[in-house]
C-alpha cells in the first residue's frame, strides 16, 4: 500500500475523533431523565451524622478565613460522600476547594481534593476538570514524571485523566488522544521499573480497563493490559498497602478488583480463569457490605449465563468501579448503582439481599494524649511508605482508628515496645469512643 504513510495523520484524527464521541457519551453517561431508583439510590444519613455534619458546616459558614474548620467539614463531607452519600459531595468540594484556596501550600489536601474530583471524572463530567489537574499541580509542585516518587506518580496519572477531559471539552480531540497515549506509556516505564508497587499496578490495570472501555481502538489490548495488571495483584494481595487492605477504611478492595478481573478474562473468552474468581466472589467475606453482596449477586449470574458473556466487550469498563469509584471500595451499607451494569439478566437493586453491618461514626478529634502516645510509640514505623499505614497527622488516625484500637488490645502493637497499661486503655478507649 504506496499511500499508506500519508493516511498516518488521517487516521490519528479519526481516532482521536472517536475518543471524543466516546468520552462524550459513552454507556457511563449520566441520563439527562431522572435514574430509574431500581438502578441508583443515595444513601441516606442518620440523625445523628446529620447532626455531626451540620455542626461542621455550620463552623465552616461561620469562620470562612478559617482553614482550619473549612478543612474539617470537607475532609467530613468527603468521607460519607465516599462512603454512598454522593448528595454531599457539593459541599464536600466547595469546603475543601476553600481550604485550599487559603492552604495553598497544604499538599496533602491538594492530593486529597485531586483524587475526590476523579468521582466526576469516571463519570466522563468535566465539570471539575481543570480543578483537578490545579488541585494536583498544587501537590506536585514543579515535579517531573521520573522525579516522583509511587504516591506522586498515582497523582499524576489522576490529574491527567482531567488533563484529557479538560482537552476533550476545549474540542482539542488529537491533544486529548496524543495525552492518553502518554499517560499510557508513563504506565507501562512505571510499572516495568517497580514490578513489587502492588497499588501502581493496580492503578495501572483501572486505568487500562477505563480506556477500553472509552476509545473505540485498541480495547483487546487494553483489557489484555489490565488483565496481566490484575492477575499480579491477584497473585500478592496480601504484599498490597496496609491501608488499601483495611477491613474497616477499604473493606470492598478485594472484591471489586476480583470482579474487574473476572469481566476482563470473560471478555477475552478466557472462561476457565474467570469461573473460579466469580465462584469465589459469590461467597460473601466478613465484614458483610452492601457493595459484596451486590458484587457476589452479579457474580451467580454472571455464572449462569458464563457461554453467552463470551467476548462481550460490553462489559469494558467493569462495573462497579465505572460508576461507583470510591464508594465501592469504601461503603458499607450503600447500594452500588446499577446503571452502567451490563447483564442478560434483568437487575434491580431490591432484588439483591441485605443483611450488612454499619460502620460507626467516629469523633473528628484526637486528643492530645493519643497523639503523643502514637508520636513516642508509633511513628517509628507507621510513616507513608509500601506495605504500612501511616499515622503521621489526624485524618490518618480517625481514618484506622478501629484498627488502632483492635491492635493495641491484643498487644500486637507497638511489636518491640510494651505500652503501659494506662496507655493502652487510653487508645483502646478512643478507639471505641463514637
Amino acid at each position: 500500500m504506496p499511500d499508506a504513510v500519508p493516511r498516518v495523520p488521517r487516521a490519528r484524527r479519526r481516532g482521536a475523533l472517536l475518543l471524543f464521541a466516546a468520552l462524550a457519551c459513552t454507556r457511563g453517561a449520566t441520563p439527562a431523565r431522572a435514574p430509574d431508583p431500581t438502578l441508583r439510590r443515595d444513601l441516606a444519613l442518620t440523625p445523628t451524622q446529620a447532626r455531626y455534619l451540620a455542626e461542621l458546616a455550620a463552623a465552616a459558614d461561620a469562620a470562612p478565613e478559617d482553614g482550619a474548620a473549612l478543612r474539617a467539614s470537607g475532609i467530613a463531607h468527603m468521607q460519607f460522600t465516599l462512603s454512598g452519600v454522593l448528595s454531599l459531595r457539593d459541599r464536600a468540594e466547595r469546603d475543601l476547594e476553600a481550604a485550599l484556596r487559603l492552604r495553598p501550600d497544604d499538599r496533602e489536601l491538594a492530593r486529597a481534593l485531586g483524587r475526590f474530583y476523579n468521582l466526576r471524572a469516571v463519570e466522563r463530567d468535566a465539570t471539575k476538570a481543570s480543578a483537578q489537574v490545579a488541585a494536583y499541580r498544587a501537590y506536585l509542585g514543579e515535579l517531573s514524571v521520573p522525579q516522583m516518587n509511587s504516591a506522586q506518580f498515582v497523582g499524576y496519572a489522576f490529574s491527567q485523566l482531567g488533563h484529557i477531559l479538560e482537552l476533550r471539552d476545549a474540542g482539542r480531540m488529537l491533544a486529548a488522544f496524543a495525552a492518553v497515549r502518554d499517560l499510557e506509556g508513563h504506565l507501562r516505564e512505571r510499572t516495568a521499573a517497580h514490578p513489587d508497587d502492588l497499588e501502581l499496578w493496580a492503578v495501572a490495570g483501572n486505568f487500562a480497563f477505563f480506556f477500553a472501555g472509552n476509545i473505540p481502538t485498541g480495547k483487546r489490548e487494553r483489557v489484555e493490559t489490565a488483565v496481566r495488571y490484575f492477575t499480579r495483584l491477584r497473585e500478592r494481595w496480601d504484599e498490597l498497602r496496609a491501608g488499601a487492605r483495611d477491613p474497616e477504611q477499604c473493606p470492598n478492595t478485594y472484591e471489586n478488583f476480583m470482579f474487574e478481573l473476572a469481566e476482563g478474562h470473560v471478555t477475552l473468552g478466557q472462561l476457565d480463569a474467570a469461573r473460579p474468581i466469580y465462584q469465589a466472589l459469590v461467597e460473601v467475606r466478613a465484614p458483610v457490605t452492601r457493595a459484596k453482596q451486590q458484587i457476589a449477586y452479579v457474580s451467580a449470574e454472571r455464572l449462569r449465563n458464563l457461554d453467552r458473556y463470551s467476548g462481550k466487550f460490553e462489559l469494558m469498563p467493569p462495573w462497579p468501579s465505572d460508576v461507583g469509584n470510591c464508594v465501592v471500595c469504601h461503603s458499607y451499607t450503600s447500594d452500588v448503582p446499577l446503571t452502567t451494569l451490563y447483564s442478560l439478566e434483568p437487575m434491580t437493586l431490591d432484588a439483591m439481599p441485605r443483611g450488612t453491618v454499619s460502620k460507626p461514626v467516629a469523633d473528628a478529634e484526637v486528643p492530645d494524649t493519643v497523639r503523643a502516645i502514637v508520636a513516642a510509640a508509633c511513628l517509628s514505623c507507621h510513616v507513608d511508605g509500601p506495605g504500612t499505614i501511616a499515622l503521621d497527622d489526624d485524618d490518618a488516625l480517625l481514618a484506622h482508628r478501629g484498627a488502632i484500637g483492635q491492635a493495641v488490645a491484643s498487644r500486637q502493637m507497638p511489636p518491640r515496645t510494651a505500652l503501659a497499661a494506662a496507655e493502652i486503655d487510653a487508645l483502646v478507649a478512643w478507639a471505641n469512643a463514637r
